[in-house]
Order: structure tokens, then C-alpha cells, then sequence
């Protein structure tokens, strides 16, 4: 998937799908022959949960738009709802399977995505719905087409980070949510959360630092460093969240008008840099 709107003719489609081009009048098309043109349709957008989850949903909604689709504010003038769930509370678990059941009652097309889809695939009320994995955000694209078509798509399979430099529409444009890295290295009973994130997985400093360097251009007056645990940032990949900072702080103009957030952490990682975070603040 590159950052490039991708635009089709008619014919192009239909010739990808082996149908003769030539007994078919393009007129007014999409209605009178029910020809599905990709990136035409209407797109709803809900998200639940963190700032991570924020940040994902930004991005799928930056790639769906660079592609074409319109995102609409109104879900009764969708196509399809892309619902981003959260699994830490049981109350917004339960909202987001209310939310996917209510979208099929009306007929909606449905793709999910989130950490509920990703840590619990026994639940039957998502059998029938397209999935996007969390680490499968960049192929959100895919998803859709095949969902649109009448298709039940779930990608689920880990791999590598999404880029940071993927197309973005920000919910605040002032505030730019950077994910530091996904997963944690803790192993707590009760969370389902490293259920679908999994073991800690960083972004480079010089990825962070880069993608710091382009939002500050852009305009930003915040930026929110978001994580599972941000204390664990960086031991996956020798470094340490004390020097990521010190990276993203070099990047940052001194003139104060850029806020630095540091987003949740647990205590035990974090405590090994009190000193040096201290020295920073």
C-alpha cells in the first residue's frame, strides 16, 4: 500500500475483473448497472478506547481518504461502519458489540478493528464481520473493497509496525498522538490487552524523531508519545525512554509553544529512568 490516491476508470475495474467493456454504457454507471467503483462509497468511522486505539483510527481514516472514500460525520449516511474497539472495560466492550449488532440490523456493511477483535475470536457476534488486525491497519483498503463486495475479510496475522508516515487525519489537528511502540513485557491476569497487542514491539528513535520532525512543521501544538507502557519504550531495541526524549526534545523548537505529553505507563520500568525523565521535565 503507498501513500498514492490510486484512481481507477470503469473500464479498468471491470477489465481487472475479466468483463467485456464493450456492451456496457458508463452513463450515470454506478446506478443504472451496479458496477461497485472502489473509493466511491461513504465511510463511518467509530472509535473506543486510548489514545493508541485514537491514533490507529486517525491513520485508517487518513489511508481510506487519500484513497478516495468520503468519511461522513452521520452513521445513517454510510455504506459501511469501521468500528475501533477497546477491550480494557467490560462497559465499552459491550457498546462496541452493541454497535456491530445494531449495524447489521440496518443492513450495513461492518468492518471492526481494535483490541477486542484481535484478543477474542470466539465471540459470535463477529463471525460475520470483516477484521482489520491491529499491526494490519495499513491494509485497511483491502478490507473495505472486500467488504463492500459482500465479502468476510479478517486479518488478524501479526507483523512488523504500520509506518508512522502513513496518510493521517487527526481528530484534533493541533494534537499529533505518536505510538511509541505496541505491547507491553507484563503478564497481568486480568488484561486482555496484551491478549491483542502482544510482547512489547518499539519504533525506532529515528522513526519517532522523524515523524516529530514532520508534525511540527505541520503546525502541532501537542504531541501525545502514547503506548501500553511507555516506561517499557525501547528495550526491546537497546534504548530506553529517558533517550527517546532526549531525541524528541532536539526536534522540538525552544520557544515553549509545543506541549510534550507522556502518555501511560506502570511503575516498575519507568522507575529504573525517574532520575533522567526528571532532569528532562
Amino acid at each position: 500500500l503507498t501513500n498514492e490516491r490510486v484512481k481507477y476508470t470503469s473500464s479498468d475495474i471491470l477489465i481487472k475483473q475479466n468483463i467485456n467493456v464493450n456492451n456496457i454504457d458508463f452513463t450515470n454507471e454506478s446506478k443504472e448497472n451496479n458496477i461497485l467503483i472502489p473509493g466511491s462509497q461513504k465511510i463511518w468511522l467509530k472509535t473506543y478506547g486510548c489514545s493508541h486505539n485514537i491514533s490507529d483510527s486517525e491513520y485508517m481514516e487518513g489511508i481510506l481518504q487519500n484513497y478516495g472514500y468520503d468519511m461522513v460525520k452521520e452513521s445513517d449516511n454510510a455504506d459501511l461502519w469501521l468500528i475501533n474497539s477497546c477491550t480494557v472495560k467490560d462497559p465499552s466492550q459491550a457498546a462496541f458489540i452493541h454497535l456491530v449488532n445494531k449495524a447489521k440490523d440496518i443492513g450495513k456493511h461492518v468492518v471492526i478493528a481494535g483490541c477486542v477483535s484481535q484478543a477474542d475470536r470466539t465471540i459470535n457476534d463477529l463471525d460475520d464481520v470483516s477484521v482489520v488486525g491491529i499491526s494490519q491497519i495499513d491494509r485497511v483498503v483491502e478490507v473495505v473493497e472486500q467488504t463492500l463486495q459482500g465479502n468476510n475479510v479478517k486479518l488478524l496475522s501479526k507483523k512488523s509496525l504500520p509506518s508512522l508516515d502513513l496518510p493521517k487525519i487527526r481528530k484534533n489537528p493541533l494534537v499529533e498522538i505518536i505510538p511509541l511502540s505496541t505491547g507491553c513485557l507484563g503478564s497481568c491476569t486480568y488484561c486482555k490487552t496484551k491478549h491483542a497487542r502482544g510482547k512489547l514491539g518499539s519504533y525506532s528513535l529515528d522513526a519517532i524523531a522523524n515523524r516529530v520532525r514532520t508534525v511540527v512543521k505541520e503546525g502541532v501544538s501537542e504531541l501525545w508519545l502514547s503506548s501500553e507502557d511507555t516506561g517499557a519504550y525501547g528495550r526491546d531495541i537497546k534504548t530506553n525512554i529517558a533517550e527517546l526524549l532526549n531525541t524528541i526534545i532536539k526536534e522540538i523548537p525552544s520557544d515553549g509553544h509545543i506541549m510534550l505529553r507522556l502518555g501511560m505507563t506502570n511503575p516498575p520500568y519507568m522507575l529504573e529512568h525517574i532520575d533522567a525523565i526528571a532532569d528532562i521535565l
